[in-house]
């Protein structure tokens, strides 16, 4: 059986909307640009039966585990390592195909919290 944060990741579109031939870190001031071939991080998160990308990290932001200060109880969430692949997807502002745009391939999950951990939402 097939681990759903695999599937619903794989093949997921990450570029950057205006250039989806690319992603770019969350955790940059400055201008941080990652490639067709990259490794990044993702913190991912289960809303709704699905899981989504919250945050990007470069190597340069990389962590070990997932972040306490991004935990909140209740939802499901994990940090995944990824390589970018131009494997071509449909920009969601648009709807316009875009063939070298990045998705997500070889995710190897590094660290999961169940639903149950993380901090309370101050929500």
């Amino acid at each position: 059986m097939t681990d759903p944060l695999h599937e619903q990741l794989v093949g997921q579109f990450v570029g950057a909307d205006p250039d989806p031939e690319h992603a770019t870190c969350s955790f940059h001031d400055g201008n941080c640009t990652m490639s067709a071939g990259d490794s990044l991080q993702l913190e991912v998160e289960l809303m709704d039966g699905r899981w989504s990308p919250l945050f990007h990290r470069c190597p340069a932001h990389a962590v070990e585990s997932f972040p306490e200060e991004h935990s909140v109880r209740g939802v499901e969430q994990a940090l995944v390592a990824v390589t970018l692949a131009p494997t071509g997807a449909h920009i969601p502002t648009t709807g316009e195909y875009a063939p070298g745009a990045l998705t997500l391939s070889d995710i190897e999950v590094l660290d999961r919290c169940p639903a149950v951990e993380g901090r309370c939402s101050p929500l």
